[in-house]
């Protein structure tokens, strides 16, 4: 008897897997979506951007649309440099769908045409603030964020460029981004001839400084925000440093030089 039962229980199993086997190959929607990525995979471009068209436009209500959309906009992009159908697809997909997972990527990709391509930082700034507000737990919201403080740089918004880069670097400290933001945060505060806070970045940058070129790069902040400031000595010692070492030694020395005239004078 018990042998019965176990022989009919893994019937049953069986039973259940073929269904199960027979379900996901009888959806129609998965079998284009599976085949535009076949075709993206061996770079088959154009087979692979009408699968995703058709599958978008021919079963709405599945649930691979929104991840064709998205493969849509990222096609046309970054392939074919079809901008305008690129955030076509991306507004699409924002629109019919606005709770999937697909949502915050599109707008991250809308925000960079924006920026990048349209020059238009406002609007990338507009749509990045929508994923910050609407997506709190996106997975890449430091690299949203450092796009964000990017679009308020180019919209000559230093106060909230330097508010979003601080949010980056206390909320992501180990990301690559967040370091990037401590050299864009160091230079936006000389740019805005805040000497005292920049030569304070600077020096955070130096502490952290792994290697030659970092170093370099960060003692040059430093003398030009000590040179701000007025303190012409500091300014020289740090000029000094990194003598022989920048790309243009020439105009190092004439720097130096300048300064130490600066000092003889009474």
């Amino acid at each position: 008897m018990a042998c019965r039962g176990a022989g009919r229980q893994r019937s049953i199993l069986l039973s259940c897997a073929l269904l199960l086997l027979l379900a996901a190959c009888a959806d129609p929607a998965r079998e284009r979506y599976e085949k535009a990525e076949k075709a993206l995979q061996y770079r088959r471009m154009e087979e692979a951007l009408a699968g995703y068209r058709s599958l978008a436009r021919e079963f709405p209500q599945s649930r691979y649309a929104p991840a064709a959309l998205l493969r849509q906009g990222n096609l046309y992009g970054s392939y074919y440099r079809n901008f305008p159908a690129s955030l076509e697809a991306y507004d699409s997909l924002v629109f019919n769908y606005p709770r999937a997972s697909e949502v915050p990527k599109a707008l991250q990709r809308t925000a960079e045409v924006h920026l990048f391509q349209y020059l238009d930082p406002a609007a990338a700034a507009s749509d990045l603030e929508r994923l910050r507000k609407e997506f709190p737990r996106f997975e890449g919201m430091d690299e949203a964020l450092f796009l964000l403080a990017r679009s308020y740089g180019a919209a000559r918004d230093p106060e909230r460029q330097a508010a979003v880069l601080s949010e980056l670097m206390q909320r992501y400290p180990d990301s690559a981004r967040a370091g990037e933001g401590r050299w864009m945060l160091a230079y936006a505060l000389l740019g805005q001839r805040r000497y005292a806070e920049s030569d304070r970045e600077f020096r955070k940058l130096l502490y952290l400084a792994s290697d030659r070129k970092s170093t370099v790069q960060a003692r040059w902040g430093m003398a030009q925000s000590l040179e701000g400031m007025g303190d012409l000595e500091g300014a020289i010692a740090q000029y000094e440093a990194v003598r022989g070492e920048w790309e243009e030694p020439e105009y190092i020395e004439g720097k130096i030089e300048r300064l130490k005239g600066r000092l003889r004078q009474p």
